[in-house]
């Protein structure tokens, strides 16, 4: 397992619940965008106790192969966390599979970061975990993610009605599809 990752512009790491405080931060500059196409979230959130809690429990199953998130930073400022990429659900097997989520916050939209960490990311989950199909739902109106899905190589399969849960309702998403050649 890679905890570390550096691209030409990027650093993904992954992290322990020593950096909740930093988490935090992330998500309470991005909540508005964050929670328009998100799961809903506990109400506890955007406390820092339940970041150190959930980091905590999400290291373990990291460190169990269940999961994998990295965040990521610019090689050229290291010590702010700009988002992340994650992979939950890791399956091996006849069902080997996994699905991918990623968030970015909103100052750096538009140049190529996003892809760029997925990029790197799909590659060690390709490669290190041997994962044959990785999934991903996306909001309809959710065009950039859209957009970043398929320059990536993810093939729409249709569409999940009612799926996730957003804001208090489940919405249907779109399903995409990306597998290991």
């Amino acid at each position: 397992m890679s905890f570390m990752i550096t691209t030409d512009r990027l650093i993904l790491k992954v992290l322990d619940s020593t950096y909740a405080s930093e988490v935090l931060t992330l998500y309470q500059n991005n909540r508005t965008l964050f929670e328009t196409f998100e799961p809903t979230r506990p109400e506890n959130f955007y406390t820092l106790d339940f970041q150190t809690t959930f980091m905590d429990y999400e290291y373990q199953d990291i460190i169990k192969g269940k999961t994998l998130r990295y965040y990521i930073y610019l090689q050229e400022d290291p010590t702010t966390i700009i988002g992340s990429v994650n992979f939950s659900s890791i399956m091996h097997g006849p069902f080997s599979r996994t699905s991918i989520g990623y968030k970015l916050d909103k100052r750096y939209h538009g140049f190529g970061y996003a892809s760029e960490a997925c990029r790197a990311a799909i590659e060690v989950i390709f490669s290190n975990y041997k994962i044959h199909r990785i999934e991903a739902r996306v909001a309809p109106e959710n065009l950039p993610s859209i957009k970043l899905l398929e320059r990536l190589g993810f093939l729409y399969e249709g569409i999940e009605y009612k799926g996730v849960e957003v804001n208090g309702s489940f919405r249907d998403h779109y399903r995409y599809a990306l597998i290991a050649e």
